[in-house]
């Protein structure tokens, strides 16, 4: 195996590694005829980091003789991200016609991506988008499981029993949110999780 594919491999098995979702491609910067050349009586040894950017550089070292050179390479790692369908106003909930998968090379997108349509169905778009647009998270508002003014139940764990009492949500919340909420029985305002729709858990998430 030649340098230069030992040092695919190598790469291939890296980035492999960060983003075991994306099919990795590694297309390695053809080496001078005498770099070729170059022997080793051992094992070549590879020093690289991996990193974002798509060109990256690898340093091939052999102990005997005592050599070491740089090897460029491109990265790719192409990956079907969340895109939409169609051309959408600003408010749209978004629904399953709304968004399909398009394979990107991910390490290009300077913006964080959905992989997971599922992930965006009821969501509003916070502005007009372009179809065939890649969805990020500054595209969209949060996905409130619970408004201001809901009907909740309010969940506490002692030991394994779960106590149910029911509240009146005092501010909206996504998942993961904390919000105030006045219990019914007491009259007392408790803060609790946003769990799942109108559920708080007031034993933390």
């Amino acid at each position: 195996m030649s340098i230069e594919q030992k040092a695919e491999r190598f790469l291939f098995n890296e980035y492999s590694l960060t983003n075991p979702l994306a099919r990795t491609k590694v297309s390695i910067k053809p080496l001078s005829a005498s770099l070729k050349q170059r022997h080793c009586n051992q094992p070549i040894a590879f020093e690289h980091k991996p990193g974002r950017a798509s060109r990256a550089n690898i340093k091939a070292v052999c102990q005997q003789p005592k050599w070491s050179i740089y090897i460029s390479a491109i990265i790719e790692q192409w990956q079907p991200i969340a895109v939409t369908s169609r051309a959408l106003s600003k408010g749209t909930i978004l629904g399953d016609t709304d968004l399909y998968l398009k394979e990107f090379d991910v390490r290009r997108l300077n913006s964080p991506y959905y992989t997971d349509p599922g992930e965006l169905i009821g969501r509003a778009v916070k502005r007009a988008v372009a179809a065939n647009q890649i969805i990020s998270p500054t595209l969209i508002k949060k996905r409130m499981l619970i408004h201001k003014g809901d009907l909740v139940y309010i969940e506490a764990r002692k030991g394994a029993m779960t106590i149910r009492m029911s509240g009146v949500a005092q501010k909206g919340g996504a998942l993961g949110e904390q919000i105030p909420v006045i219990n019914n029985r007491s009259g007392k305002t408790v803060r609790g999780y946003v769990k799942s729709q109108g559920v708080i858990s007031v034993s933390g998430n």
